[in-house]
């Protein structure tokens, strides 16, 4: 007896030890991804890099038609039981802005603020096969994280990072942000399969290398809207081109800058002047309300035209040129003073990112794609 013990005791741990290294070979790059988090100390930053494969071309050959799909996919691709759940609010307040500019030394810039509950975000570094390394901005409430809920070390819910996306640059320089708006919807094809807001941002982050091509990309896809989060979406290049593009009365409208240093978006479509219902606000009652009005509150209900007029003087009367330093405290001037999530400027041409949160302009994070 107490020799088979004695070789049960030798060979028990052997066995673990084989065990762990069959686990450490088979998800080695899925480890290394999850050590990599890291919150930001001061802050309500985290940073990741990821390294494991997520599968998104994959995903593409199948799309998704709604949010139920989508976060299927994802937890199929990440292979946990602890299920992701459909977050309840993914969208950002009515309340974002995001602009271009440049500096004099002539590099381009697309700046935005994120205007929603002060939860964590991350930023995401990713390198896929057959696509481009980018860095990308995640609004994490959408993987069931809060201020009250943070990241656990190895919670392998975080590998569901790279699939919600709302802002972002990659290596080539194409910048994309996603900003909400009263209404969009997307005429459908039945030869195109169907994703949504935040897979088309990714589809933009990996495989786009100018401004047409962005477009494009977007183009060959139906695009699935939830209905708390309508939106646009705003693309830059290194070279100075920008467009909004919108989805308005079935058709997708691209909107290029007509200035060659700045563009700006808000929360309402620029092509809305051309119809009359769905609940649009229109250009022409906000003018008459500006006339008439002794204030300029930015909780009013055109407080996505007060913001676009702001920024878009503000950019004006300098012809689009400044400083980062001067893009953050223009962010500052139209972000909310209550729920800002994060402010977020990426310089293109060096393919980087600098990130503050929850109103705290002094704390800045740069990362940079490498």
């Amino acid at each position: 007896m107490k020799k088979i013990l004695k070789k049960i005791s030798i060979i028990v741990p052997v066995i673990v030890i084989l065990a762990l290294s069959v686990v450490g070979i088979c998800y080695f790059n899925e480890i290394r991804t999850l050590i990599s988090v890291k919150p930001i100390e001061g802050t309500n930053l985290y940073t990741m890099e990821y390294v494991s494969d997520y599968r998104f071309d994959e995903f593409l050959e199948t799309g998704a038609s709604n949010n139920k799909e989508y976060y299927d996919y994802i937890n199929n691709m990440i292979n946990t039981q602890t299920k992701l759940k459909l977050a309840n609010s993914q969208a950002a307040s009515d309340a974002c802005t995001a602009f271009t500019f440049r500096d004099k030394d002539g590099g381009h810039y697309l700046a935005r603020n994120y205007d929603n509950k002060a939860n964590p975000v991350m930023l995401v570094a990713t390198a896929p096969r057959g696509g481009y390394k980018s860095i990308s901005a995640v609004n994490m409430t959408c993987m069931g994280y809060n201020n009250e809920k943070v990241p656990s070390k190895f919670d392998i819910n975080t590998l569901a990072a790279p699939y919600f996306p709302t802002d972002g640059v990659n290596e080539k320089g194409i910048s994309v942000a996603v900003l909400q708006v009263n209404f969009a919807r997307k005429q459908k094809s039945d030869n195109h399969k169907t994703i949504g807001i935040f897979a088309a941002v990714r589809l933009v982050l990996d495989h786009a290398d100018s401004l047409d091509n962005a477009v494009a990309l977007i183009d060959q896809y139906n695009i699935y809207f939830d209905t708390a989060f309508m939106a646009q979406f705003f693309i830059a290049d290194k070279d100075g081109n920008s467009a909004l593009v919108e989805f308005v009365d079935g058709k997708m409208y691209v909107i290029k800058n007509e200035n060659p240093s700045f563009q700006v978006a808000s929360n309402f479509n620029n092509m809305e002047e051309q119809f009359s219902r769905d609940g649009y606000v229109k250009q022409h009652e906000y003018r008459k309300w500006l006339t008439a009005s002794d204030t300029t509150a930015y909780d009013s209900e055109y407080s996505g035209y007060i913001r676009y007029d702001f920024v878009y003087d503000s950019l004006y009367n300098i012809s689009g040129i400044m400083s980062e330093s001067d893009g953050f405290e223009l962010l500052e001037d139209v972000a909310s003073p209550d729920n800002l999530q994060y402010s977020v400027i990426y310089r293109l041409d060096k393919a980087e990112a600098t990130i503050i949160t929850d109103n705290d302009w002094e704390k800045k994070t740069t990362v940079a794609v490498r």
